[in-house]
């Protein structure tokens, strides 16, 4: 029987000073200094952690036929369903160990298939990754988002659909953020922060405070992009949007945190008869975080919601913007007794002329 082997662990230093009072309960953080990760104490550490676990991990017998096992099981071709934009086809592919899926373009169903965006090529080693994107409602225009190192910070840039140029339009300061175009292709709605002193490129240990909304027109420069919302007093908040299937209206989701509650103002575009220039006149619907709605979809003034309001495992209801007082909701999918519901995608015809 081979004995076990014996380590001799790096020794952790403790800050017995550390110490947070927490509505008179004070509770000790010894390890505190472990929280600023370019600190040459918290470097040390973990390169005497390293010391101890790389040789380890390089003698395991197992470790390479673990790894030529789980290689040959994930390399086969990956689809995904294609969708359509404008007059446009698109779906995303891998061809087995592809780093990132590349997402293709078709003119028709039955026409060849052609790259539209590769993010394996946004950068050399790989680290450049796509996060979001969104496409007008002609598909002529396309907004995607970059994100270096797996860091929550994204720079949005934008394309012509039609001959993949790429415009000179770029959004900077951009984190966890909405991207939705108005129904014209005039602009896009997304969410920034300040600039803030120290780091911002996704090392940072500060909480990130005051999201702003803006609304970015298209072929202008980030400095001209128009405040649309913002909540001085409560910087913890974080507000995105989404156009509505018929363009008229948009619905501002309002979070605090990972809690599946949100506030819900909206706002009639075609209540804004000199276009988006300000803050907007925002209809506050649902005013508190007592419960999650996610806008599915609307007709005229019946919206759809999904909701865990009075049902935990979520329900659709229907509310009437022109008379949305809660005795007046009607039910359209009830709550499952015991399944979750989990997306919904319903969409409903659409006519200017209704």
């Amino acid at each position: 029987m081979q004995q076990s082997q014996a380590f001799s662990y790096p020794e952790v230093a403790r800050d017995e000073s550390a110490i947070d009072d927490y509505h008179g309960v004070k509770v000790a953080d010894p390890y505190r200094w472990l929280e600023d990760p370019d600190s040459e104490q918290t470097k040390a550490f973990v390169e005497a952690q390293n010391k101890l676990t790389m040789p380890f991990l390089e003698k395991c017998p197992v470790r390479r036929l673990f790894k030529e096992r789980m290689t040959e099981l994930y390399d086969y071709p990956k689809y995904s369903c294609h969708f359509k934009k404008g007059k446009r086809y698109f779906y995303f592919y891998n061809s087995g160990l592809q780093n990132q899926r590349v997402m293709y373009v078709q003119d028709s169903l039955d026409a060849e298939p052609r790259v539209f965006l590769d993010p394996n090529a946004f950068s050399e080693d790989g680290t450049v990754a796509l996060r979001g994107y969104a496409f007008t409602e002609d598909g002529e225009y396309f907004a995607y988002g970059l994100s270096h190192s797996g860091s929550d910070w994204v720079t949005i840039k934008f394309m012509k659909v039609g001959n993949q140029e790429q415009l000179p339009d770029v959004l900077e300061r951009v984190k966890f953020s909405c991207m939705s175009w108005t129904h014209d292709g005039i602009g896009m709605f997304y969410n920034s922060y300040p600039k803030q002193e120290g780091k911002s490129d996704g090392t940072e240990t500060v909480t990130s405070l005051h999201q702003k909304l803006f609304y970015h027109v298209l072929g202008t420069d980030q400095s001209k992009d128009v405040l649309c919302a913002e909540f001085l007093d409560e910087p913890k908040w974080m507000g995105g949007v989404e156009v509505s299937d018929d363009g008229q209206y948009i619905i501002l989701s309002i979070r605090e945190g990972c809690d599946p509650v949100n506030r819900l103002w909206y706002c009639d575009l075609h209540k804004q008869p000199n276009g988006i220039t300000g803050i907007l006149p925002w209809v506050k619907l649902i005013d508190n975080f007592d419960a999650e709605y996610e806008y599915i979809t609307n007709e005229g003034t019946i919206f759809t919601f999904k909701t865990n309001r009075s049902a935990p495992n979520y329900r659709l209801i229907n509310i009437d913007f022109s008379d949305p007082g809660e005795s007046n909701w009607k039910e359209l999918v009830p709550e499952h007794e015991r399944d979750v519901l989990g997306k919904c995608v319903l969409k409903l015809p659409y006519s200017s002329s209704r």
